[in-house]
């Protein structure tokens, strides 16, 4: 039973209650019919929530690599100075992956040439 209903108040419900000034609050209860978690959109197996999953996954691996390398876990700065450091390790993080990608692009030329 504990965990087959949501418990909530409404204050604006108890404005005129002669009770309102001891603390006491209606409280609503609703049961749960069904887990909502069970039924996601886009359901999982489906052709879109592979696609979606893919992009989160691709975000999600440089936001870990931003973290990890660029010292993105904690930042030092607040407002505006936190925002340009974002973007400056966000710079550096695509102008190595840019370089990387040109490097290998050189390699694999080279090992079909020889």
């Amino acid at each position: 039973a504990k965990y087959e209903t949501l418990r909530y108040t409404k204050p604006s419900q108890c404005k005129d209650c002669p009770f309102s000034d001891s603390g006491c609050q209606k409280v609503f209860k609703i049961r749960i019919q069904t887990d909502l978690r069970k039924h996601a959109y886009p359901a999982r197996g489906s052709e879109s929530f592979t696609k979606l999953y893919n992009k989160r996954t691709a975000v999600e691996r440089v936001f870990a690599y931003l973290k990890e390398y660029f010292g993105m876990k904690r930042t030092r700065h607040r407002g505006v100075r936190a925002g340009v450091d974002f973007q400056l390790s966000t710079l550096a993080y695509n102008l190595s992956k840019f370089a990387l990608d040109k490097l290998n692009k050189q390699l694999n030329s080279f090992q079909k040439v020889a």
